[in-house]
Formats: C-alpha cells, sequence, structure tokens
C-alpha cells in the first residue's frame, strides 16, 4: 500500500473515531437543545458585528488581542499517525514510514494553519473597522501567527520529551516567556508599519520549523515516543470528557513514593470529633489528588478569564450565579465520590456526622473558591486596566 493511502486510511479511521466519541456525549437532544441553538446564535451575533460594532471592544487595545492569539497559537500537535505495528516495517520498509510521517506532518502543519486563518476570520470585523486595519496588514498578522503556531508545535514536541516534570515547567517558563518577547517585538514592527519586518520574520521563522521540524521526525531513535505520542493525541477528547465530567474518575499516576503534601500525616485540625475527621479525611485527599485540584482551579480560572474579558454588567451577574452552582455542586460530587468509593466508608455515609460534615467541608471549600475567585478578578481587571482596556458596561 502506497504512504498517500495508508495515512488517509489512517486519517479517515481516526475522524471516524473522534466522531464516535463526540457522539457518546452528543445526543439529539444535545444537538436539539444546545449545539444548533449555539450555532444560530453565533451565526446573527457574527452577522451583527459586521453592521455595528458591539460596545464591549471598546478601550480593548490591539496589543491585548495580539496577546491572546499568541496564547491560542500555543494549541496544536505534530501527527505523524503511526501505530504500534509500524516497528515490525521499519527496517525493511522505513521510506514508507518516513512518507506516512510527512503526510501526517502535512496534515498537521494544514490543519492547524486552517484553525488560525479561522479565528483571523472571525475577528475580521473588529480589526476591518474598530482598528481600522488594511488588508496587509491583516495578512501579515495572519502569517506572523501560522508561522507561530508551526514553531510551537515543534517546541511542545521536544518540551513532552522532557521526564522531570519540574525541570519541564522550568523550560516550558523559559519557552513562554521567549516567544512572549519575540512576539512583543513582532507587535512593536507591526504597531510602527514596519511590515517588511514582520514579513521576514515570519517566513524565516516559518520555514526554519518545517525543517527542523522534519528533520527531527525522520530520526529512528524517536519512533517510540512519536507513537506514544499519537496514542495521547487520538485519545485527547476523551481525556477532554473526563476532565469536564466530575463523576468520571480522572486517576493520576505519580512517581512519588510519598505524598508531596502531609507525608506524616499528621492532624490538621486539633479538636478531635466524627465530623472533623470526615473533613481532616476530604481535606488531605483533595489535596493530593492532582485533578481534584485542578478541576478546582480550572472552574476558579475559567470563570475569571471570561469575567474579566467580557465586560457586560449582566453576564458578570448570571456568569456569578453559575459559577456558584458549579462549584457548589462539583464539590458535593467529589466528596461524595471520596467516601462512596471506599467500602470500609459506606457504612457511616447515612449518619447525621456524616452529612453535617459534607455540609462543613464543602462549605468550606466553596467560601475559599469565592475568594480566591475574587482576588483573581481583582488582579485581572487591575492589570488589564493598566493595559488599557475599559470597563465600561
Amino acid at each position: 500500500m502506497k504512504s498517500s493511502k495508508l495515512f488517509s486510511n489512517r486519517l479517515l479511521k481516526d475522524l471516524k473515531f473522534q466522531f464516535s466519541v463526540f457522539k457518546t456525549i452528543a445526543d439529539w437532544t444535545i444537538w436539539l437543545y444546545l449545539i444548533i441553538p449555539s450555532i444560530v446564535i453565533f451565526i446573527f451575533i457574527y452577522r451583527s458585528w459586521w453592521y455595528d460594532i458591539p460596545s464591549w471592544i471598546e478601550g480593548f487595545p490591539l496589543f491585548t488581542l495580539f496577546f491572546i492569539l499568541y496564547l491560542l497559537s500555543w494549541n496544536g500537535h505534530i501527527r505523524t499517525y503511526l501505530e504500534e505495528a509500524d516497528k515490525v516495517f521499519l527496517i525493511k520498509r522505513y521510506e514508507s514510514i518516513w512518507m506516512l510521517k510527512k503526510w501526517g506532518y502535512s496534515y498537521s502543519l494544514i490543519n492547524q494553519s486552517i484553525r488560525t486563518t479561522a479565528i483571523i476570520f472571525i475577528l475580521l470585523p473588529f480589526l476591518l473597522y474598530y482598528y481600522s486595519l488594511d488588508w496587509h496588514r491583516i495578512i501579515s498578522l495572519l502569517l506572523f501567527f501560522i508561522s507561530l503556531k508551526v514553531s510551537l508545535m515543534l517546541v511542545k514536541y521536544y518540551l513532552r520529551k522532557i521526564e522531570s516534570r519540574w525541570k519541564k515547567i522550568g523550560v516550558g517558563i523559559l519557552v513562554f516567556m521567549s516567544y512572549s518577547w519575540f512576539t512583543h517585538f513582532i507587535y512593536t514592527m507591526f504597531d510602527n508599519g514596519l511590515l517588511l519586518v514582520v514579513y521576514i520574520s515570519a517566513w524565516t521563522l516559518l520555514f526554519l520549523s518545517i525543517y527542523l521540524s522534519l528533520t527531527t521526525i525522520r530520526k529512528v531513535s524517536s519512533l517510540d515516543y512519536e507513537i506514544e505520542m499519537e496514542q495521547e493525541r487520538k485519545t485527547s477528547i476523551i481525556k477532554a470528557i473526563f476532565m469536564a465530567a466530575p463523576e468520571i474518575e480522572k486517576p493520576h499516576v505519580s512517581k512519588r513514593t510519598k505524598p508531596f503534601l502531609f507525608r506524616k500525616s499528621k492532624r490538621i485540625l486539633k479538636k478531635r470529633t466524627p465530623a472533623n475527621g470526615f473533613i481532616e479525611v476530604f481535606i488531605k485527599i483533595f489535596i493530593r489528588n492532582y485533578s481534584y485540584v485542578s478541576g478546582y482551579l480550572v472552574l476558579i480560572n475559567t470563570t475569571t478569564a471570561a469575567f474579566v474579558l467580557i465586560p457586560p454588567i449582566w453576564f458578570r451577574i448570571f456568569l456569578f450565579l453559575v459559577f456558584l452552582l458549579m462549584m457548589n455542586s462539583w464539590l458535593t460530587l467529589i466528596w461524595d465520590k471520596i467516601f462512596n468509593t471506599n467500602p470500609l466508608m459506606k457504612k457511616y455515609t447515612e449518619s447525621d456526622t456524616y452529612f453535617s460534615a459534607r455540609k462543613k467541608a464543602v462549605m468550606g471549600m466553596f467560601i475559599l473558591a469565592i475568594v480566591l475567585l475574587s482576588v483573581f478578578i481583582l488582579v485581572g481587571i487591575t492589570l488589564s486596566t493598566k493595559w488599557g482596556i475599559s470597563y465600561d458596561s
């Protein structure tokens, strides 16, 4: 079988798999009451942007939009569409494997370029009528962020190879800051009308990133790594469903032999009562479990971002009420998950002490979430105001 035919078969197989996973959560009721209405509403709202620029964009500087596009550029991965059985044909038919890799990388390149183009297309009303950019500036903007995304795909390929978690975080921060400075430099050139510098930088970054990417994935030594990475990409939608569904357990495998917090498991609460015992167990398990802490912070951070970036007061009130409802429900589900899955604890789950402890623990974490949300919103609005964003509703 030719490499092109093999690639098309695997691409079609992957798309069918992703669609089957999507259908498990998007039944006809989801399509009828959520997806289709959302699409229709977005079309009408987007159409209105071409005739009347919404008031919430007023005071929103172009630099902030530039930075948001930079953050979105971190989304995307190199796909090779390799499978475990390909190692059998590596020695005799490596050229076929290499051609398959090139087809996969080309598809990744085109796919991510189309996504970036779609984002720029959605922002066109603002770029044309609010920021008054001509088509030459918009094309240079599009070209730069396509080249940036291609470069970041390669960077993430190397970052994933780092086994040490703290080393990966440290290198990731340095890379993030370096690309942030580079993006700020490009914005300065863009804002001053030096489009030739933007074009040269974008084309250079694009061709250099493509060359280095092809050179990297051609190495035979990276085959096992690319197969493992491909398996992760194929199950990305499943992982997203798991993160969005608190009733589904998300196990986190840790190489640490001792817990990072409460290693000696000392008492947190001095007063020893049955209710405090429940609360103490809940706190320790919650803090030690990465998925619980990350879910807790994701709810807070997502609400903070929406609260800061979308100014209308009515939306903020609605968003805050939704946050209160979701956080309270999520904490209650996590409590029940921790205790109901333990067969030794089931006989205590009908006692008054159990419900009293759950009420206190959930309320404590609930109040802490509100405090953190308030602090994050205050910091976000303060920083955004310094950047020149107006919050007149």
